[in-house]
């Protein structure tokens, strides 16, 4: 679906007059002109967009982005990459081994943007640690040592980036019951380096106080989080929020996949379990909310 400049502006936080220098002076976007020369952008467009605001908060000039993206590794190419770093990081994990975990994580991450680092790396290694972690001896203390690890590290990362996006807000959450953020702290970060604003409540929020914050910040979207099946009271309140709140509700986690059903059935948007991918989803179905009009060049 293509997309006028404004809701690309409106999407990503980047003002109409960038984005059009973007194009014109680095050759970064390339939209669709109709007839009357008006520009339409596509759901690609706004990916491009978020990872060049990704590569700028890292302190890279807007001038590099074009070539840096245009030597990304394609999709096709990416698993052939991974599995060395991850097999690594899964060692230094087995031996508690914090000086070479960060050396790892601090490798990757001077390589790849942040998204592609939780998707490609440490999504899968606790994947791992989550199969294992009552079958070997010491599994729990090994998921324990990481989740803390990277827990830190982004809180770090989220704490130096702080206050330099501009974009659309996002209230954050975990369904009601759910003592685990960690995933929904991946996808903070994910969404801050795209430029969404974010108001992480972290864990175990008793959604009928959403709503406060909602009427007080109005955001894009709620988005929600969780790792277990939502109970039939948890539904419930899910109901009342999107029910009481003037904008959509998002769900994400394995709760999304688990309960797809139900969850759309009271009103929530579903989003699956993958944090970088949950994030161009929304981005996308928020994007076709938007009217399109062909309004300006």
């Amino acid at each position: 679906m293509p997309y006028p400049i404004r809701t690309i502006a409106a999407m990503t936080g980047v003002k109409p007059v960038t984005l059009r220098a973007w194009e014109t002076r680095y050759g970064l976007l390339n939209p669709i002109r109709t007839e009357s020369g008006h520009r339409l952008y596509t759901d690609s467009d706004i990916e491009t967009v978020q990872k060049a605001l990704a590569l700028r908060a890292r302190g890279v000039p807007i001038r590099q982005v074009p070539e840096i993206l245009s030597t990304e590794t394609p999709p096709s190419q990416t698993g052939t990459l991974w599995p060395a770093q991850q097999e690594q990081m899964l060692a230094a994990i087995t031996n508690f081994e914090e000086q070479e975990l960060d050396r790892i994580y601090q490798e990757v991450l001077g390589l790849y943007p942040i998204s592609t680092v939780i998707s490609e790396l440490i999504e899968p290694v606790l994947q791992t640690l989550g199969q294992r972690w009552d079958k070997v001896p010491g599994g729990i203390a090994e998921e324990h040592f990481f989740s803390t690890y990277i827990s830190h590290k982004l809180e770090a990362r989220f704490q130096h980036q702080f206050g330099r996006a501009t974009g659309p807000l996002l209230i954050a959450a975990c369904l009601p019951g759910e003592i685990h953020d960690l995933g929904l702290s991946l996808f903070c970060l994910a969404a801050h380096e795209a430029n969404y604003r974010v108001i992480n409540l972290g864990a175990n929020t008793p959604l009928h106080h959403l709503e406060v914050v909602c009427k007080r910040r109005q955001p894009a979207a709620v988005t929600l989080a969780g790792l277990l099946t939502p109970t039939p009271d948890t539904l419930a309140q899910v109901r009342r929020l999107t029910r009481n709140v003037e904008t959509e509700v998002f769900v994400g986690g394995q709760a999304s996949i688990n309960a797809r059903s139900a969850l759309e059935a009271v009103g929530a948007r579903t989003l699956g379990s993958k944090p970088a991918t949950a994030l161009r989803e929304l981005t996308q179905m928020l994007a076709a909310q938007k009217p399109v009009r062909d309004t300006e060049l």
